[in-house]
């Protein structure tokens, strides 16, 4: 059996800066208590390993605050910004950048007036953040059936959560340009989670089946899973090797192996280990 292994696998520029970020303020002084406002990403090892190192989420904390509060790599909203702020505790902003420019394209256009329309999870954290700079006058849409239920704008904009499915946003943006040619319409899908995809629809015709690594909560990875079951491959995701099924995985000759954005290089290597060892 052969393992193939998708070269875009693992943690992206914004996850890797935000691990850097908080690792390194943790590991500089000990003393300080360091607190993530929510999960920094979504993947529990990664979660584990920055608990390991005296990082903890913001609602474990006793008694008033100190020390540094970091802020999610999927960002938040201006209000919640502010009420981090009130605490007195260093702000450490671990925003991935490319959010950062979402967030500026929709507070830039939300002050002109525009009705704002983000294509994405409404339940994601980096929707939520989003959400916050749009105002009410926004919607949150992931189909064509939401697209039409839109109100008649003059003034409206588009943007992606930025580790939306491509191809889906490709297709919804077509509709988008017929309903709304007047539209302002921002690509914001991350280039490094459009690489991704990519590879991984090249991947998923040169193996026999297809490993999705990441956490079950990570908006990136399940796009994945998505998209390789939509490649009409047998698709197997899992956190961490605990989670591989060898029973199954034996019948196949070639395997393609994949990580979420936010899947550290220890637990993608141990799913390759296992791979490799035990069929």
């Amino acid at each position: 059996m052969k393992v193939k292994v998708a070269q875009s696998s693992g943690f992206c520029f914004g996850v890797k800066r935000a691990m850097d970020l908080v690792l390194q303020k943790a590991l500089r002084d000990n003393k300080v208590e360091v607190f993530t406002d929510g999960p920094l990403i979504h993947n529990p090892q990664a979660l584990e390993l920055l608990r390991n190192k005296g990082v903890v989420p913001l609602i474990e904390a006793k008694g008033s605050i100190k020390g540094i509060i970091v802020i999610r790599s999927h960002g938040v909203s201006p209000e919640r910004f502010h009420e981090l702020k009130k605490t007195g505790a260093k702000i450490l902003d671990a925003t991935c950048p490319k959010v950062k420019q979402v967030q500026s394209i929709i507070s830039r256009y939300a002050k002109q007036g525009f009705f704002v329309v983000i294509i994405g999870d409404a339940e994601h954290a980096e929707v939520q953040g989003l959400l916050g700079f749009a105002g009410e006058n926004s919607r949150v849409i992931q189909s064509e059936d939401e697209l039409k239920k839109l109100p008649s704008q003059q003034k409206i904009c588009f943007v992606a959560q930025t580790t939306q499915n491509r191809k889906k946003y490709l297709e919804l943006k077509e509709k988008i340009e017929k309903r709304f040619p007047q539209a302002e319409i921002f690509d914001t899908i991350c280039e490094a989670n459009r690489k991704r995809q990519e590879e991984l629809e090249h991947l998923c015709h040169a193996v026999d089946a297809i490993v999705v690594v990441g956490g079950k909560e990570s908006g990136n990875t399940k796009r994945l899973v998505e998209i390789a079951e939509a490649e009409g491959i047998t698709t197997f995701f899992g956190e961490t090797e605990e989670d591989l099924d060898l029973s199954r995985l034996r019948s196949y000759h070639e395997i393609g192996v994949i990580g979420g954005a936010s899947t550290p290089d220890f637990v993608l290597e141990k799913v390759i280990n296992k791979l490799e060892t035990s069929i």
